[in-house]
């Protein structure tokens, strides 16, 4: 081959790349157009869905009771409280009149803790377009305790009325009541729902498309 031929063929072959180039680019932005220019349009039906859009997860009560109801029950708050009581008891005759030298006296000082939880099932769920609506039931009392290595007690015996585990049975009663007052007038079902609603928000974390709305089933 001559080499004017060759140069031709060299000038022809290069024009060819500028096309190839120049078809290449204008393929790529026309693409880019359709999917994210100002006329893209978002397809929402799943069998023609184009390639680069998002569709929302369509969620139902169905499902957003089940993953809550799995749970069972939920503890969501305990409280202490520190009760100090003394009790005497004598006994009587005729019902009023105490007998000398029968009285005995117990006192005991020590901690206490109550648990608040609920019971899921309790709890109401609905689902709209865009929010996952939860009804609060009020919060129950799940244990009330006293903490055994906290005790701190004395006792004043009667050879003529002696203690017996009645009496302690119901002083531990009594402080178990008095602490549970105690925690409430503290707010215990308050904090307890504050942290329902935060274990609520982890275990639906996963329908992020929606909002988690909570409402009280009882008067606050």
């Amino acid at each position: 081959m001559s080499k004017i031929g060759e140069k031709i063929v060299k000038i022809f072959l290069n024009l060819l790349s500028v096309v190839v180039i120049a078809l290449a680019i204008f393929g790529a932005w026309s693409l880019y157009q359709m999917f994210h220019g100002p006329e893209a349009e978002l397809v929402t039906n799943p069998g023609k869905r184009l390639f680069g859009t998002t569709e929302k997860r369509i969620v139902t009560k169905a499902e957003v009771e089940t993953k809550i109801y799995e749970i069972g029950e939920l503890s969501t708050y305990s409280g202490e409280y520190n009760i100090k009581k003394t009790v005497d008891e004598s006994r009587y005759i005729f019902d009023d009149i105490k007998i000398p030298g029968t009285k005995n006296t117990i006192s005991l000082e020590c901690t206490g803790k109550v648990k608040i939880g609920y019971n899921m099932s309790d709890i109401e769920v609905s689902v709209n377009d865009s929010t996952i609506h939860v009804k609060i039931p009020k919060g129950n009392v799940m244990s009330n305790y006293l903490i055994w290595d906290s005790i701190k007690s004395s006792e004043k015996n009667s050879i003529f009325n002696p203690i017996n585990f009645e009496q302690y049975r119901k002083l531990i009663n009594e402080i178990e009541e008095e602490g549970l007052k105690e925690v409430e007038a503290k707010g215990i079902y308050t904090r307890a729902d504050e942290n329902f609603k935060s274990i609520i928000k982890v275990f639906l974390a996963e329908f992020k498309d929606y909002d988690i709305e909570f409402t009280f089933a009882y008067d606050k």
